[in-house]
């Protein structure tokens, strides 16, 4: 049977062939460090802001999806999802993400002492969760009840404010407003993006959950792009 569709491109005057990689959208270094900053001193400020800390470090140094911090229908995260690995090399978290797909994530030390502890602690909980623990991760102040992704992301939403006001005030207005322009997703690729010093494609996949390495090189590595731009760069008069 003739393919009618491939014709059809083949034939087409307007198509345009070929894929330029386009590499995700993160926040730099600087910017990352702000976030980091300003949030700390709000919530030192106002503990309010513990759970705006809380949320977008979580979002950046754990890889996750803001649906993945969310309680949804059929899941709700718990402090109990946090566990030490029975390998007794470190901290886990038990994650269901996209698709219902279950994945776990290492959780570095950092986080737990820095982090994790003290957002438990302002909750007035013991810094570390126990085994048997079924507290929501994140409670509503009003009614303790886990929050939806509606809520998740205003609170997002409104620490990105706190950073945009931030760098508005130290006259950094292009970097104000890119921060405008993002999404929560960012935070996820910024952490994925610079993990690549640290973890290889196989281990990235899965603490990002990918169904496939391929999935992973193509979005974060691109080494063909990265080795031609850099080889490129060297070209001589």
């Amino acid at each position: 049977m003739r393919n009618y569709l491939a014709d059809a491109k083949k034939n087409c005057k307007y198509l345009i062939k070929g894929k330029i990689y386009q590499p995700p959208h993160t926040f730099d270094d600087e910017v990352w460090d702000t976030f980091i900053q300003c949030l700390t001193d709000a919530a030192d400020e106002n503990p309010k802001f513990e759970i705006h800390r809380f949320v977008v470090l979580s979002l950046k140094v754990l890889f996750l999806r803001i649906s993945e911090l969310s309680s949804r229908d059929y899941y709700t995260p718990l402090f109990n999802h946090f566990r030490p690995d029975p390998s007794n090399e470190g901290w886990v978290l038990h994650v269901v993400g996209k698709g219902k797909k279950e994945r776990v994530v290492t959780v570095p030390d950092s986080y737990i002492e820095n982090v994790l502890g003290r957002y438990r602690e302002s909750m007035g909980l013991a810094p570390l969760p126990r085994l048997d623990e079924d507290t929501p991760t994140l409670p509503s102040t009003k009614t303790g009840k886990p929050l939806k992704q509606d809520s998740v992301n205003n609170i997002v939403e409104e620490a990105f404010d706190l950073v945009i006001s931030t760098l508005m005030k130290s006259g950094k207005k292009q970097q104000a407003l890119d921060i405008a322009g993002a999404s929560s997703h960012w935070l996820r690729h910024t952490g994925a993006t610079q993990a690549l010093d640290e973890l290889n494609e196989t281990m990235l996949a899965e603490e990002l959950g990918h169904a496939s390495v391929k999935t992973t090189v193509e979005i974060y590595v691109a080494p063909a792009h990265r080795d031609r731009i850099r080889k490129g760069s060297q070209r001589k008069l």
